[in-house]
């Protein structure tokens, strides 16, 4: 085993993440009742707002159950010592959400995009950088730059170069095994002085797991969500991870016992306010999403889509593959599901 030299971070993306999986509508009264838990808890980060982030609320992405204002000053509310984040990816928000979230008062602005288009994130870093709060760059899909050439490497750097103090790799997909994320956690350490973090999606079972090679191989900040509560098959589940840093002897500051109360509080406190709680699984739908390199908040698209054009959802999912969409291109399933039925 090797010797653990790092703190573990734990920032809670399920009312962010988590929000994909019951179409956008988490409310005022769940961010409340959740995040009163996750202050008690101990845990450090919170995450709130739509699947997409800041300003991704639509008619083609979704809509949220209240505004992003509404959403982020419930949860500062609730918040003293757990710091509360956003996810911001340039097209889906604008400056003027960035300056509204900044008065709302959150404290950690993680701004990213699909890893092949990254320097689009150069004018929000700018603002943030100008306006003295906390910013992160965020990879998305960062297995569109997994290659022979290491080319997430050059991501980094461009993001170093920026200012950027902490980079989140995200594997949007869940696309990598545990020997992915040790060559990229372990390259990235190498090559540059920088805080990584990592954000996993349970795909192919590997979401726990991942996370712990991340950690091992020097990730200080690791994604999790109660009970893997996210897109798609989920993300990595929080009451399981920090259980197995206890079995490693990891030592934390966590109230355990408080994160499964909440695990086991959680669907219910859903099901009062008639939202319907999904449990996380990998369905051979989410194997297939994640085969095709497909991002995994997809899915209840092509549940709906293939539902309404009575199509294997599976088959569904080898067309959009084909297709190589990535996040934020969620209305191109409609015109791709619909051609395919038109095609029989």
């Amino acid at each position: 085993m090797l010797k653990i030299k790092n703190k573990a971070i734990i920032s809670d993306v399920t009312l962010r993440d988590g929000n994909h999986a019951v179409n956008h509508s988490i409310n005022e009264k769940v961010i409340r009742n959740y995040c009163e838990f996750i202050e008690e808890a101990g845990v450090n980060i919170v995450e709130v707002g739509h699947g997409n982030g800041l300003g991704a609320s639509s008619l083609s992405i979704g809509r949220s159950n209240i505004s992003d204002e509404k959403a982020l000053k419930t949860a500062r509310s609730a918040l003293k010592k757990t710091k509360l984040s956003i996810h911001s990816i340039p097209g889906f928000s604008r400056i003027d959400d960035l300056k509204k979230a900044i008065d709302c008062g959150v404290d950690i602005f993680r701004i990213g995009t699909n890893s092949t288009e990254i320097d689009t994130t150069f004018s929000q870093i700018e603002f943030c950088k100008k306006n003295k709060v906390e910013y992160w760059g965020v990879l998305m899909m960062a297995h569109l730059v997994y290659d022979k050439k290491k080319t997430y490497l050059e991501k980094v750097k461009f993001l170093k170069s920026l200012g950027v103090k902490t980079i989140i790799i995200m594997d949007s997909a869940g696309i990598f095994l545990p020997n992915d994320i040790k060559n990229i956690v372990s390259n990235i350490k190498n090559k540059f002085k920088i805080r990584v973090g990592f954000h996993g999606h349970n795909n192919f079972g590997c979401a726990v797991w991942n996370s712990i090679v991340a950690f091992l191989y020097g990730a200080e900040i690791i994604d999790v969500s109660i009970k893997g509560f996210g897109a798609g098959a989920g993300n990595t589940q929080m009451d399981v991870f920090l259980t197995v840093l206890e079995k490693m002897n990891v030592k934390t500051n966590f109230k355990i016992n408080k994160i499964y109360e909440l695990a086991k509080k959680f669907p219910k406190i859903l099901k009062k306010e008639k939202i319907q709680y999904k449990n996380p699984f990998s369905e051979p739908k989410n194997i297939m999403s994640a085969n095709y390199g497909l991002f995994s908040g997809f899915a209840s698209k092509v549940d709906y889509f293939s539902d309404k054009f009575k199509l294997d959802d599976i088959e569904a999912f080898k067309a959009i593959g084909s297709k190589r969409l990535v996040a934020g291109q969620e209305d191109l399933i409609f015109n791709i599901l619909y051609n395919l039925k038109k095609k029989k």
